[in-house]
Order: C-alpha cells, then structure tokens, then sequence
C-alpha cells in the first residue's frame, strides 16, 4: 500500500442496523470498518474483539460493521444480537483496495487517512488502533501520509 487512501474513497453499503451512522458522521473521530460474513468462523470469532474496541474507544472512534456474504439481512441480525453487537451494520463496502479475504480490516485516522488495511489478527492492527486515535490537527496536505507515519512509527519500535 504506497499511495496514501482517504476515507472518501470507501463507501458504504445499506443500513441494515445499529445505530444509524454513516461516514459523514465519523468526521473528526478514528474509523474502524470491520469486513466480515455470518459464514466466516474467523469473521465471527473476531466480532467480540470488535466489539470491545468499539465499547473501549466509542469517544475517539466510530466503528462500522460491513457484511459481506450477501444473504438475507434477518441472518446478520442474528448475528448482530447474538454477539450483543451495538456498532452501526451495513451490508457490504466499496472498497478502492482489492481485498478477497474476510475478515478484514480497515483503520482511518480522525483525518480520514488510512492508516491500516488488514486482518484483525495481525498485531499491527491494535498499533493501528492506538496510532489512529491519538488523533491529529493537521490537515492531510500539512502532513505526510497516516500510512508513512505508521509505518515510521512502527519500524522505530521493532529496532
């Protein structure tokens, strides 16, 4: 990933439930979306962890959940209430990055910058986490990319 994506590039599939969020509504605050199916055992592994997060960082941090298995939205809401999940539930994302796998991850920082792209198991996820909701006040032009800066960061730490 060496061009530096924003938020805007992403879109959002319909509403399916949860609070009735959408992108536009995250400005200034982190972004997690979190591409999963109800036929994923990983996917449904990871929806506690993603619901801590959101729980955890709700003042820093909006998360989304993108269901990405088609299927009726009554078997999501199964899903949704069994996990006891309180984060916003769309059905899929519009996504600028190739991916095929699930579950997968994205981390936006208050300015929009993505700053990670990935599975919710890779240990860079919650540095991601961390990185993305120091928040920040410069604008993307002023700064050099999320990314660069996240990696930056984290290649000084592994040394």
């Amino acid at each position: 990933m060496s061009r530096w994506y924003n938020i805007s590039q992403f879109k959002l599939g319909a509403y399916i439930t949860g609070p009735q969020l959408t992108l536009d509504n995250a400005k200034g605050k982190a972004v997690l979306i979190d591409v999963w199916g109800v036929h994923c055992g990983p996917c449904l592994r990871s929806l506690p962890d993603i619901e801590n997060i959101s729980k955890r960082l709700k003042d820093k941090m909006v998360v989304f959940g993108a269901h990405a298995q088609g299927g009726p939205d009554e078997a999501v809401k199964a899903v949704v209430a069994q996990n006891k999940l309180s984060y916003t539930i769309v059905n899929n994302l519009q996504s600028p990055i190739p991916s095929n796998t699930i579950p997968h991850v994205y981390v936006f920082d208050a300015a929009g910058g993505l700053i990670f792209s990935g599975t919710p198991f890779d240990p860079n996820f919650s540095r991601a986490l961390q990185f993305a909701t120091k928040g920040t006040t410069k604008a993307p032009a002023q700064r050099e990319s999320s990314l660069d800066a996240f990696k930056r960061a984290n290649s000084a730490k592994a040394q």
